[in-house]
């Protein structure tokens, strides 16, 4: 299911509404696990980019790091925001 969202995310950028709309709406979904902590969210960004360097291989540059690394950051921050959200 992790996979899936992040490809999900990544896949639909360019909308950007959707894809904070899906991430808000997932994060707040996490309230319904009793002890959930939001900051745990954060624990898939060092699995993903590792895996992002090694199925990229010689592409991984310093670039795609960024790239990647800001991706993971506005998904993860947008996933945690939509965890504090009030309905």
């Amino acid at each position: 299911m992790v996979m899936f969202t992040l490809d999900e995310a990544i896949s639909s950028l360019e909308d950007g509404t959707y894809v904070v709309e899906m991430l808000h709406s997932l994060g707040s979904s996490h309230r319904q696990i009793e002890g959930f902590n939001p900051d745990t969210f954060w624990k898939i960004e060092e699995p993903f980019l590792l895996a992002v360097k090694e199925t990229l291989g010689d592409r991984y540059t310093a670039n795609m790091e960024y790239i990647y690394q800001k991706t993971i950051k506005f998904i993860l921050e947008t996933l945690i925001d939509g965890f504090r959200l009030i309905d």
